[in-house]
């Protein structure tokens, strides 16, 4: 996947949902760059149980669903259906999961790159192994054609 055929997509797909902010964007693409290097991987390495371009697990999918406060009513009048076996080759339904999930947060989406990165490791990936430098490298390195 290219990082800016993905912006324009995930892009996209904001706008047609009304959820779209450019840090959205960019939040979005930073946790694709450094989950599945930028669309590459689709399963989790070491056979874990992390799916699609940003490696959401199962129960991860399921309490989204289960706990946002809008994630059911707009997938009522956008015709979208709950079904966690569409992350992992289905891009747009991952992001509509993700954005939600960043829309249950009380604090807003960073707006510099290196904030995002922190938010990332703080909100998107508290208990993983991944640090913020690790976030904006890969984020940085996808941006430039180099992941």
């Amino acid at each position: 996947m290219n990082y800016t055929a993905a912006k324009y997509q995930f892009t996209e797909w904001l706008l047609e949902w009304g959820l779209h902010s450019d840090a959205a964007v960019e939040l979005l693409l930073m946790i694709c760059a450094h989950e599945s290097l930028g669309g590459k991987h689709r399963r989790q390495f070491g056979g874990g149980p992390a799916l699609g371009i940003f490696q959401i697990e199962p129960p991860t999918h399921n309490s989204i669903w289960d706990h946002s406060d809008s994630i059911r009513a707009r997938a009522k009048r956008y015709d979208i259906t709950e079904d966690v076996r569409k992350l992992e080759f289905d891009d747009k339904y991952s992001v509509w999961v993700v954005r939600h999930y960043l829309l249950m947060d009380k604090n807003p989406i960073p707006k510099t790159p290196e904030q995002m990165a922190q938010y990332c490791k703080s909100y998107w990936n508290r208990t993983g192994k991944a640090t913020p430098e690790k976030y904006l490298a890969d984020w940085e390195a996808w941006k430039n054609g180099r992941l």
